[in-house]
């Protein structure tokens, strides 16, 4: 054990005086012959070579699908009011093609968190209805899907007001059998 200390001691003290040696002068510093104008030049010259070495990467914005952050959010609702009178025809779904006259509800899917409804259209073709779904000319909006109806909310705008017009389409019995369902409200039987 003494000797592992009197080896680390003595290591330890070559080390410190291998750094104890002589120093070096420092070169001479650079005659002052140069005249001013030309050390403007060189001046000049290295801030233009510092300013040409900049980074390769250039980044670049690009602002599709996102909101501009320096816009007030207002503009946007002020915007998406339509005019007095006018009605939503930016409706795009297959519903909107017909008025809610001609759609017949055909079937209703309740029970779950997010029912369901299927409407007939006059071609025969049937289409799934859920909550906020767009249908009819006016732009009407599926607001509710109860057991036995679709309440559709058409909006219209008046020069004061917006008027809301509910139009219910109702699921009509084939044949003026009553369906024998369960009544899931009262636990028994539903009983004409």
């Amino acid at each position: 054990m003494k000797t592992f200390h009197s080896m680390l001691i003595s290591g330890a003290l070559a080390l410190a005086l291998a750094g104890c040696g002589e120093e070096e002068a420092p070169p001479p510093a650079a005659a002052a012959s140069k005249p001013k104008a030309e050390a403007q030049k060189d001046k000049a010259a290295a801030t233009t070579t510092a300013v040409v070495a900049a980074p390769g990467y250039v980044y670049s914005y690009n602002p599709m699908g996102r909101r501009d952050p320096f816009r007030s959010p207002i503009e946007d609702i002020v915007r998406e009011n339509p005019q007095p009178g006018a009605q939503v025809t930016s409706c795009t779904e297959p519903l909107c093609q017909w008025d809610i006259d001609q759609l017949k509800l055909v079937a209703v899917v309740t029970g779950d968190a997010n029912p369901m409804a299927m409407v007939e259209d006059p071609m025969g073709r049937g289409h799934i209805v859920r909550r906020n779904t767009r249908m009819g000319r006016q732009g009407g909006k599926v607001t509710q899907i109860l057991r036995e109806e679709v309440i559709v909310t058409e909006t219209t705008t008046t020069a004061d007001r917006v008027v809301y017009n509910p139009v219910k389409l109702e699921l009509k019995q084939q044949d003026g059998r009553v369906d024998p369902a369960y009544d899931l409200m009262t636990g028994k039987n539903w009983e004409p």
